[in-house]
């Protein structure tokens, strides 16, 4: 039942068959084998893609139609505010999109995608394991694996660890590391019966809020928002509704008690627009997870036989819809990679890690770091929104109409120009959650959460997109004006346990 192999890839979600599917397509003369461990998908966190994902599945992968067909398009990003759970729903601050977006986004089921790049990849002449456990594995050898009740060799030159947030490889070398710095939890389900945003009840009972914008909302990435938490809300394909919760445990702790459907919900129906969309809402049973200490990474990526891709490289946090994004990079690196040394040429493995660690920490102190103080402040949100998401266009989603191939060569935050970028972002990140906690510590957060609708005429990949930049400038340096006069305070120290997968209720 073993083989020789050119290339085994442990894990044959996306990462996994993407890689082994782009390898194929470039070179159909190397033989590669998927060792997939589970019988059939689960569904998972992480449904919404950004343009930077968007781009690489439906260009880089050619998959629009099916994206089309078993999905559903999303436009950008939604944020709501309020000021305690009695906020009326018509007074709740938003802040979001007015027209349809520029660039194709998806909110995705990873069940179902997952398996049709699998498939893909079978199709492309991978050979394919499934259920198989891998039982020892010998980066420039190969990996013994267990189908059946029997054990078998499978030799190959390069190892690629797409086993998510198993992490084979990093696990066994000693290099996964958690991000003590950034101490995030997340709880997450699906939902029935959620209401619709652009339906008729709410249509009726508010009619200036439904002419407020010309997209669905439904179709956003939907935040909920406050002092150290977040909540995402994305549409599925069929009917369900992913609801998630992202908290600061330094900052905040979800409802105790029952199961983590029941403190989920509770939380949701605290707040205003929660109240209103999630009051008939019934979680799908069976289908609640949770993980704490959210964000992690490993050292290295890439060694001599073996390459780390996807998740298995590391995670950092999913505001933004990021977590594709590191998966499409990371697949590119492998890919490319490998396809250089099938050529014969040399590539600098030590330059690889060192530019995906500062792609990995510019990114995080650019965009994340003590970020939860100030996600629940309207104003502080909006500064901190108009400034990312210009910046991210300009910068990542520019480099792949630029050049589609040659974009995702890139490690984002990585090069001297990014680097500046990066410090940029970090230093008004920094400010901003800064004033986020002296107005928390004051009892002034949220103090412009209501009674304002932030519509954005959206966002585009051209140098134009820096004027939005200078609107955010103007809107932070009003915040500060605001808040100067404010006592300092001391952030939080940091002391999280390392990263562990809670039990599945």
């Amino acid at each position: 039942m073993g083989g020789t192999f050119d290339v085994v890839i442990v894990g044959g979600a996306f990462s996994g068959a993407a890689a082994a599917l782009l390898l194929r397509r470039e070179r159909p003369e190397l033989r590669i084998a998927i060792v997939e461990r589970s019988q059939a998908f689960d569904r998972k966190v992480g449904e919404a893609t950004t343009e930077v994902s968007g781009n690489f599945i439906s260009k880089r992968l050619a998959m629009t139609a099916h994206l089309n067909h078993h999905h559903i398009a999303k436009q950008g990003l939604r944020f709501w505010f309020d000021r305690g759970p009695e906020t009326p729903f018509e007074r709740c601050g938003e802040m979001g999109g007015f027209y349809q977006t520029r660039l194709p986004g998806y909110q995705v089921d990873r069940e179902v995608l997952d398996q049709h790049v699998l498939d893909e990849a079978g199709q492309a002449g991978a050979k394919i394991f499934r259920p198989a456990k891998v039982v020892d594995i010998r980066p420039g050898e190969g990996v013994t694996i267990e189908q059946d009740g029997v054990r078998s060799d499978l030799t190959a030159r390069w190892i690629i660890d797409a086993s998510g947030r198993a992490a084979v490889l990093a696990r066994k070398f000693g290099t996964l590391r958690p991000l003590k710095e950034h101490p995030t939890n997340a709880i997450w389900a699906r939902f029935r019966n959620v209401k619709d945003l652009d339906g008729y009840d709410l249509r009726s009972k508010h009619p200036e809020f439904a002419m407020a914008c010309q997209t669905s909302r439904t179709a956003a990435t939907n935040h909920l928002t406050g002092y150290g938490w977040w909540c995402w809300i994305i549409p599925l394909k069929g009917g369900d509704t992913s609801v998630g919760i992202v908290y600061d445990e330094r900052l905040y702790t979800p409802p105790e008690g029952g199961k983590l459907a029941e403190r989920l919900q509770a939380h949701l129906m605290a707040t205003a627009v929660g109240r209103e969309l999630f009051r008939d809402a019934v979680p799908v049973e069976g289908d609640v997870k949770a993980y704490s200490g959210l964000p992690y990474y490993t050292e290295k990526i890439a060694g001599p036989g073996w390459q780390i891709v996807g998740d298995a490289a590391g995670f950092l946090d999913p505001l933004y819809s990021a977590g594709l994004d590191y998966c499409s990079w990371t697949v590119s690196a492998a890919v490319d990679r490998i396809l250089a040394e099938h050529k014969g040429e040399t590539v600098d493995l030590d330059d690889m890690n060192a530019r995906f660690q500062r792609s990995y920490h510019g990114w995080f102190h650019a965009l994340y770091r003590d970020k939860y103080h100030y996600l629940g402040d309207a104003e502080l949100m909006r500064a901190a929104f108009l400034m990312d998401l210009a910046l991210w266009f300009f910068g990542p989603v520019r480099e792949l109409l630029i050049c589609p191939q040659g974009g995702f060569k890139r490690f984002p935050f990585d090069g001297p120009v990014d680097g500046v970028v990066s410090r940029l972002m970090g230093f008004y990140n920094k400010r901003l959650a800064i004033l986020g906690a002296k107005r928390h510590a004051a009892g002034t957060f949220g103090e412009r959460n209501l009674d304002h609708r932030a519509m954005i005429r959206g966002f585009e990949p051209t140098p134009k997109v820096l004027r939005i930049v200078w609107t955010g400038l103007l809107v932070w340096l009003k915040a500060e004006w605001r808040t100067w006069r404010l006592p300092d305070v001391r952030m939080p120290a940091v002391s999280p346990p390392a990263p562990r997968e809670a039990a599945a209720h």
